[in-house]
């Protein structure tokens, strides 16, 4: 079990990641779909992929956030954590699923 003091220091951190992919997913969005300039040089489906890669990024930590809370007994937040670091982050929602699969059985 996590502190309340290392759970409000994981969940700044974690909110921290995701404004940083969320900054940038709007970014490449924006240089993709509207006026702006970044990544100008990269090829569209270069951009194109960089955008799924940086959704994907975004959704994994939601989607274990609305599992965690709508169980009846959730399991620390570190999971989120781990779930939003970027690269990472599909290990940690594995890592997660398999805890999850554990404590139902």
């Amino acid at each position: 079990m996590v502190s309340d003091e290392t759970a409000r220091a994981l969940w700044g951190w974690t909110l921290a990641e995701l404004a940083g992919v969320a900054a940038l997913f709007v970014l490449v969005a924006a240089g993709l779909f509207g006026d702006g300039s970044f990544l100008a040089s990269a090829s569209r489906p270069l951009r194109l992929a960089l955008l799924a890669f940086l959704a994907v990024e975004l959704a994994i930590p939601l989607l274990i956030y609305l599992d965690m809370r709508r169980l009846p007994d959730p399991p620390d937040g570190i999971w989120v954590h781990a779930a939003a670091m970027p690269v990472v982050n599909v290990l940690g929602a594995l890592a997660y699923l398999e805890r999850r699969k554990r404590r139902h059985e």
